[in-house]
């Protein structure tokens, strides 16, 4: 009994590696992030490639035999593989304005604060009008936006 757990346990992984998708590094997030949990974890988050940088050196901050090759090689199919989610501006509560959008918790708040006040952001530029919100960091974020 306990050799046909085994197996099955195996298999599983097997199944459960074979779920992330094909791309140069791949081999490394199963070998690599594997040590440690299901490489597929990965695909319940989707970050920008800076914090897709922070997690997986917070990760592997105790393996200092990964070589940064590995590391950049990492990061860059997590980064391919798993992009941030879009940020519907006009649904969206504070928190995941800033955490989607990398920006600073008051200018989240300043963001939904002027959409209760003048009503949904049709565009850009509409976003871009919200007193002390740094509209260079969302103009670069754009690609993130959804309205």
């Amino acid at each position: 009994m306990g050799l046909k757990l085994l197996v099955i346990a195996l298999a599983a992984c097997g199944a459960t590696a074979q779920t992330l998708p094909d791309g140069s590094g791949k081999d490394l997030v199963e070998t690599v992030c594997g040590t440690c949990h299901a490489p597929t974890r990965a695909a319940t988050q989707h970050l920008t490639k800076k914090q897709w940088q922070s997690k997986v050196t917070e990760m592997l901050q105790e393996e200092t035999d990964v070589p940064d090759s590995d590391v950049a090689a990492i990061v860059n199919y997590l980064a391919a593989n798993f992009p941030p989610i879009k940020v519907n501006v006009n649904k969206a509560a504070a928190k995941e304005i800033a955490e989607g959008l990398e920006l600073k918790p008051a200018d989240a708040e300043a963001i939904v604060h002027y959409r209760e006040q003048k009503g949904d952001f049709k565009t850009l530029d509409d976003l871009k009008k919200v007193p002390g919100v740094d509209t260079v960091k969302i103009e670069s974020k754009r690609d993130l936006l959804e309205f």
